[in-house]
């Protein structure tokens, strides 16, 4: 009942606002959006969000008494969860600006227990002055580079070789000349959080009691792009020690990314380059360790640092397309290792995976509205033994083929 009454009120607000006098009628809304539909084969159990949806890793080779690996087991899904309404604003000028808005929301829910469910993709409020921008509320973190990222068929954005999050945010956007543009913006966590004692949760940035901070700075000229975006993160992962003593020991943590786009003609090619620190809430590898001294109970925490480079080449012809993504993930360890009286815990995403690749061809036919999307993503993840440093060795290769089709008629 409570959604027939969300979506009564979405679909309701133009036809409201638009029996006003037209003269009176500050607004320009409009409703868009897409019907989405995939079907996914896998020829091995994946490491996956959103009911397998979301692609990670291969899973590992997990051997029974007989030798035989229960997860090589094939897997089959048909869902349409990514269906997505879309309500947008055009208002009147505010404070010498041009103002807009937008809400956005689809079927995805936001965990595994509320599939189906209409959750919050963007709401934000926007102010555009000659040279400069405000925007306030939820829309993409400044890591997912929406000049520069992956089309593939899946929803996961290239993850876990490119960044996938969205954030409550501040971001203040500048243009410091006809080709030099950048943004600055102080965000916290919300569906994208970094993982620990309590499981993932914003509490932990939210207890440290700063925003993550980011600067992107991007050169643009016809047919060409090149930017960075660089950001540092303090978190918190508990507010009392084993004994109840209250701790205030804290994990900063750093991240940056290089990005480049080139247009030429029918063809598109992009790259980026990524290491940071502690990237769980970037739906990437990476996390961190916490040492605890067992003689005087000290806590202490150390990064683990992640290095990825993706890349993605489309070239269109008429109402085709074909695309090909690559991208390589790597586990270097953390900063530190533990002294012999510490015992370690160890909070992250693919803590026993040395690295990770992925080769994906596609073909993509779009005619009008209506889109039909083909991938064949070949995945291959080395798990292994887990080092005091954080490090991997020992490493046995798994992989797998996934097939991949995605239709999707706009409106």
């Amino acid at each position: 009942m409570r959604l027939k009454l969300l979506l009564l009120l979405f679909l309701s607000v133009p036809a409201l606002l638009t029996a006003q006098d037209d003269e009176e009628n500050k607004y320009d809304i409009s409703i868009s959006g897409f019907i989405s539909s995939e079907i996914i084969y896998d020829t091995r159990q994946p490491v996956a969000a959103r009911e397998g949806d979301v692609l990670l890793f291969t899973s590992p080779i997990l051997n029974d008494a007989n030798g035989d690996d229960i997860n090589d087991t094939p897997s089959f899904n048909m869902i349409n969860i990514h269906s997505r309404f879309r309500l947008s604003v055009d208002g009147p000028e505010m404070l010498g600006a041009q103002s807009s808005a937008l809400l956005e929301s689809d079927f995805v829910g936001t965990g595994n227990q509320f599939i189906s469910m209409m959750r919050m993709r963007h709401a934000f409020i926007k102010l555009d002055w000659e040279k400069t921008s405000l925007t306030v509320g939820q829309y993409w973190h400044p890591f997912f580079v929406i000049s520069a990222y992956p089309e593939v068929a899946g929803w996961g954005g290239g993850s876990p070789f490119a960044i996938l999050s969205r954030n409550p945010q501040v971001r203040f956007g500048f243009n410091l000349s006809d080709n030099i543009s950048g943004s600055l913006t102080a965000l916290t966590h919300r569906d994208f959080s970094s993982t620990g004692p309590q499981g993932a949760t914003p509490d932990y940035l939210r207890n440290a009691a700063l925003p993550e901070l980011n600067l992107n700075m991007e050169y643009h000229t016809k047919g060409w792009r090149l930017g960075f975006v660089t950001g540092y993160k303090k978190i918190m992962p508990r507010t009392q020690d084993l004994q109840g003593f209250k701790l205030d020991e804290t994990l900063g943590s750093l991240q940056g990314n290089v990005y480049t786009r080139l247009d030429v003609g029918d063809f598109t090619a992009k790259l980026q380059g990524l290491y940071g620190e502690n990237m769980h809430n970037f739906l990437m590898m990476g996390g961190y360790a916490e040492f605890i001294d067992q003689n005087s109970g000290e806590i202490t925490y150390s990064n683990y640092r992640t290095g990825s480079i993706w890349t993605e080449l489309l070239y269109t012809k008429g109402s085709l397309t074909y695309s090909v993504f690559g991208g390589f993930s790597e586990n270097y360890g953390t900063e530190n290792s533990p002294a012999p009286q510490e015992t370690v815990n160890r909070y992250g995403r693919g803590n026993n995976i040395d690295t990770t690749y992925r080769i994906a061809p596609r073909l993509t036919f779009k005619v009008d509205d209506f889109l039909i999307m083909g991938e064949v993503s070949y995945n291959a993840t080395d798990y292994g033994n887990i080092q005091s440093d954080g490090t991997v060795t020992d490493t046995e290769e798994a992989s797998a083929i996934r097939l991949h089709i995605h239709l999707k008629y706009s409106f």
